[in-house]
């Protein structure tokens, strides 16, 4: 099978930015993909964490003022996945 020969490079330039536009558009992660444990961690099933929630896990513990952007001492779970999305920035830079 012959596939079309595109004729207007401006046509492709289109199509290109169009795809990476919906590419860019892809729903973030919810919660449940992005912390599969989250529901065992959050012992209370209040729909946040705490730092007594996060004692088994150290290395977000440790964490534990930066992702808690609003400083109310917990963690939500937007606050988690916008802690991921930034990759995981540490307190120490």
């Amino acid at each position: 099978m012959k596939l079309p020969r595109i004729q207007h490079p401006l046509f492709a330039l289109t199509l290109t930015a169009v795809s990476l536009a919906a590419f860019a558009q892809t729903p973030r992660q919810n919660s449940a993909e992005l912390a599969p444990e989250w529901t065992k961690t959050d012992t209370d099933r209040d729909g946040f964490l705490t730092k007594e929630e996060l004692i088994p896990f150290p290395s977000v513990l440790k964490q534990f003022e930066v992702i808690d952007v609003d400083r109310d001492g917990k963690i939500s779970q937007a606050e988690y996945a916008d802690w991921v999305d930034a990759g995981k920035p540490t307190k120490d830079g």
